[in-house]
């Protein structure tokens, strides 16, 4: 190396010059710190390892941030998707066939749509629902006997408006193995008490099921919508039991019961099973069986020459008549030396035409109410003027108002009811007094609009005429 100063040649590693005893450049580089090795130029091969190197971390922090987005988003889809607004939720439905089945329904945004996999269908979200109907019995096979139940997983996928598609979280329930639908439309109810020798069955079945009624196979019986239509023998013996039993195709077998009460009497009676519980007429002919030489008595109203009795086979026929509106008692015995009558009693309803009704109906005259309400009772009342309030027995709430001060006038039929007093009637016309002994809820005078029960139950009252 050269002296800077003098410019002789001195050694590398001397630390003075030696000609002009002047510090060397190293020398001043070990008097405050050591002096700076010297920068070698990189190669291109290295230049392009450190460029790979810092593309590596970018692309690395920029997958760490997209994996970081994509699972805070997949979380918020999970929570809004299983326990948010979106989550599925199931409810149990009837079919049309009378299958139980279950609706599955799934919420999003209109135009949106929701592909089930494992069932190749897709749902359109419509009113920010999607909703589907599965019959219970479409989860199992045919052979349910060694099952109890079925653990469903539905893999939904939300596909939108503009094709993009997101797996929605696992959607998981359980089906139980349903029964076998049954509908008893005849009887009405489980129990019942007839006076005939036989009674109409009819119920409903989802076709193709196998049914059974006292141990007798009468699926040949059944049509094709699953109606059967028959009649079953009752006996005078008191409870007569009917054992219902269905089969139908991937469901469990179902049993019921039903009995069907006749009274046992020491004379044979037996009413006709066409003899209706229902009326539009106000007389009904009334016929039947009984022993051969025993005679018939009438205990209700009826039209006493139309009473007839065939001694020798033992058929009878009669008028009834009916003196009121609703139910009209029917009662009638048999009687024969010796034995202990044999009494029929049954209820028949009787619905007049409104024709009817017009023509016996009575003037609403409200002045005669304190002194004759008994009498009220069963009639029909010609009334005229706006409905203010409907009614009906044991609702304290009105059905109906018309607007105030409508013009609209119109004459109204109505009849009453001969079930008890209906509390919050309401009635527009005239002060009136009810008495106490009726209601002791409306006591002294009851002015337009209030409370007041005359134990007649109309239905809808106006104004006086």
């Amino acid at each position: 190396m050269k002296c800077p100063y003098c410019g002789s040649v001195c050694a590398d590693d001397a630390l003075y010059c030696p000609n002009c005893k002047q510090p060397l450049p190293s020398a001043h580089a070990t008097d405050g710190k050591e002096a700076q090795p010297r920068r070698e130029k990189r190669t291109p091969a290295q230049r392009a390892a450190f460029a790979a190197l810092i593309v590596a971390f970018v692309l690395a922090l920029c997958i760490g941030a997209y994996k970081l987005v994509g699972w805070i988003q997949n979380y918020q889809l999970t929570r809004l998707y299983t326990r948010g607004a979106y989550a599925p939720k199931l409810s149990a439905v009837q079919m049309d066939d009378l299958r139980q089945g279950h609706a599955i329904i799934f919420f999003g945004k209109d135009g949106d749509q929701i592909y089930l996999p494992e069932m190749d269908r897709s749902l359109s979200i419509s009113g920010g629902v999607a909703r589907m109907e599965v019959a219970d019995s479409d989860w199992f096979g045919l052979n349910v006997s060694d099952v109890e139940y079925a653990d469903i997983t539905l893999s939904p996928m939300l596909i939108t408006e503009k094709g993009r598609k997101t797996e929605l979280p696992p959607f998981n329930f359980q089906i139980d193995v349903p029964e076998s639908p049954l509908s008893v439309t005849s009887p009405a109810a489980d129990r019942i008490t007839v006076v005939t020798g036989i009674y109409p069955l009819e119920l409903n079945v989802v076709p193709g099921s196998t049914v059974f009624v006292n141990g007798e196979d009468v699926t040949a019986s059944v049509d094709r919508s699953g109606l059967l239509s028959t009649y079953v023998g009752v006996k005078p013996i008191g409870d007569n039991v009917i054992t219902l039993i269905v089969r139908t195709p991937r469901h469990r077998e179902f049993r019921k019961e039903l009995v069907i009460f006749r009274q046992h009497y020491d004379i044979e009676l037996e009413l006709d099973t066409t003899v209706s519980d229902l009326s539009t007429a106000r007389t009904m002919a009334v016929t039947g069986t009984t022993e051969p030489g025993a005679s018939i008595s009438v205990d209700t109203d009826h039209i006493e020459e139309s009473l007839s009795v065939d001694m020798q086979t033992g058929r009878f026929s009669f008028i009834a008549r009916f003196t009121s509106y609703g139910a009209n008692t029917v009662r009638f015995r048999a009687s024969k030396p010796g034995k202990e009558d044999a009494v029929i009693s049954f209820n028949v309803n009787y619905k007049p035409s409104l024709a009817e009704m017009r023509d016996r109906a009575w003037a609403m005259d409200y002045a005669q109410l304190r002194v004759m309400f008994e009498n009220w009772r069963y009639q029909s009342f010609a009334c005229k003027g706006p409905v203010i309030d409907s009614r009906l027995p044991g609702d304290g709430r009105g059905q109906g108002r018309a607007p105030a001060g409508d013009p609209g006038q119109r004459k109204q039929r109505h009849r009453a009811d001969p079930r008890p007093p209906v509390p919050g009637l309401r009635l527009c016309g005239r002060p009136v007094h009810v008495p106490e002994r009726i209601l002791p809820a409306a006591r002294g005078p009851v002015s337009g609009c209030e409370r007041v029960v005359m134990g007649i139950g109309i239905r809808e009252l106006g104004s006086r005429e």
